[in-house]
């Protein structure tokens, strides 16, 4: 209960002043990626001298008032120890109440495994979203990699049998799928028969120089009402929020149509004032 606390009491605080130290960490533990997505050039680095396992010990040592922390990459899974990563940040950060990890699934095993690892140091709350960006033919495209759906799919169902986490399914909209969210979610659901679109995350593709080397390859123009309208469907399809993450999905679709229509971002930064970014090197 003292983390939640904490964690409410500071994201209040930072909308009124500067916090001495930022209470979100997102943590790129690695460039390496399986996938060749084409709204994400990461996966043409070749990356190295990356941090170790015992630098990112000592990190967490010295850097342990996160109350929330999205570990990125790259995929999180090629790094073999990425278990005692969360490990260090789990063990160190005595007021963490949130973890959070994307994957491209394809690792079934190895994610499976790890994550059932991680539950065993009995995390405050751990959520995982499994990358899906169409129906099986339209993800593969876009991902770049044949027979990735039915991977990622099989990962998404073995770890929501698994008790203790948040898994959900996460749709990047692009150019690429613009219109394709009600392909993929029956596709998805012809599998996983429980399926809600609560259990999806929407989220519109971004484009960076610096962190994903993809400027001119996510949303072009021309398709902005498009993804716009896939935007605001989806937000009436999730329907009144109630719960903290819905009430998140809800704020940042809203501003995301926002941004859609204006070309402007909807809030200020928070960079190094409640959040902060780290990089691998």
């Amino acid at each position: 209960m003292r983390a939640y606390l904490d964690l409410s009491k500071n994201i209040l605080a930072s909308n009124f002043s500067r916090l001495t130290f930022p209470y979100k960490l997102t943590f790129c533990v690695t460039y390496w990626c399986n996938y060749k997505c084409k709204t994400c050039n990461i996966w043409q680095r070749k990356p190295k001298d990356e941090l170790t396992l015992d630098e990112i010990k000592e990190f967490f040592r010295r850097s342990n008032k996160f109350n929330w922390i999205d570990f990125t990459g790259g995929e999180v899974w090629l790094r073999k120890d990425f278990t005692g990563i969360v490990a260090a940040a789990i063990e160190n950060c005595s007021n963490l109440a949130m973890i959070h990890f994307p994957t491209n699934g394809y690792l079934t095993e190895q994610i499976v495994r790890g994550v059932k690892k991680i539950l065993e140091l009995r995390p405050r709350k751990m959520t995982i979203t499994v990358s899906t960006d169409g129906d099986e033919s339209v993800n593969d495209y876009v991902r770049g990699v044949d027979g990735g759906w039915r991977r990622q799919i099989e990962t998404y169902k073995q770890l929501h049998s698994i008790p203790g986490i948040s898994v959900f399914l996460g749709m990047t909209v692009s150019s690429l799928n613009a219109g394709e969210y009600d392909r993929a979610f029956a596709a998805a659901k012809a599998k996983c028969p429980w399926l809600e679109p609560t259990d999806f995350h929407m989220n519109v593709v971004h484009e960076s120089g610096h962190y994903y080397g993809n400027h001119g390859s996510g949303l072009r123009e021309s398709d902005k009402d498009r993804v716009l309208e896939q935007v605001k469907r989806y937000r009436d399809l999730r329907g009144f929020p109630m719960s903290p993450v819905s009430i998140l999905e809800h704020r940042y679709l809203k501003y995301a149509e926002q941004y859609l229509r204006t070309g402007s971002t909807p809030m200020r930064c928070h960079a190094l004032h409640s959040s902060c970014f780290v990089d691998s090197w």
